[in-house]
């Protein structure tokens, strides 16, 4: 009787290892996938960033801003006057245009292709907006035209001066203008084009870093 009652519990006991044996199958196949899926993106998203792995001519088609540099250390103004805090707005990618003091010719230039490269973008353009700063208000008159060329543009202020200190610790310090400086969803201007740059490559940078990053 003893002898069946072990055998009988020898039984139960090499059951429940066979049985256990699935679950813990399970877990390492369950995070299996999630590695295959989530490393590739945090990869990509880490060599985008630094270039680790890549030659330095095939990582970015921009030129990357070292250290990036936080847009909440200056001051934008809205055109009704009120302050812009990007902070508080919905996490976008952002194009902030510095244009200098008026947006001139060059300035309408970049407008321009940033403007088409948005367009490009189709399903993905509700992820990214574009923002104009000049050094001062435009006119009733200038601010109408841009308005009708670039309908979904935001117009704001900032000192020259105060742009110029805010990059000063930064490889691109006495930033030339226009300049459109791409900015990550939390605040930090990481890479900068001018006129130089066709719109292909601002599309190609931007597309990639839509895709390598999630909608928050």
């Amino acid at each position: 009787m003893a002898e069946n009652t072990h055998t009988e519990n020898a039984s139960f006991a090499d059951n429940n290892v066979r049985q256990s044996k699935p679950s813990g199958l399970s877990r390492l196949a369950g995070f299996t996938v999630f590695a295959a899926v989530a490393l590739p993106i945090l990869a990509a998203y880490i060599v985008f960033y630094t270039g680790w792995g890549m030659p330095v001519d095939t990582v970015n088609q921009g030129e990357l801003l070292t250290p990036a540099q936080n847009v909440a250390d200056i001051d934008l103004s809205a055109r009704d006057g009120g302050l812009v805090s990007l902070a508080n707005d919905e996490p976008r990618w952002r194009y902030l245009i510095v244009g200098g003091e008026t947006c001139a010719e060059e300035c309408e230039k970049l407008l321009y292709t940033t403007r088409q490269v948005h367009i490009r973008l189709s399903e993905k353009a509700e992820r990214v907006e574009r923002i104009l700063v000049t050094g001062q208000p435009l006119t009733e008159l200038r601010h109408q035209a841009l308005t009708s060329a670039h309908p979904r543009l935001r117009f704001t202020t900032a000192d020259e001066h105060q742009i110029d200190q805010w990059l000063a610790d930064s490889d691109h310090a006495q930033l030339a203008r226009p300049s459109a400086l791409l900015v990550d969803q939390n605040g930090f201007a990481m890479m900068v084009y001018d006129n130089s740059h066709s719109g292909n490559q601002l599309l190609k940078d931007i597309k990639r870093l839509l895709k390598y990053s999630y909608e928050k």
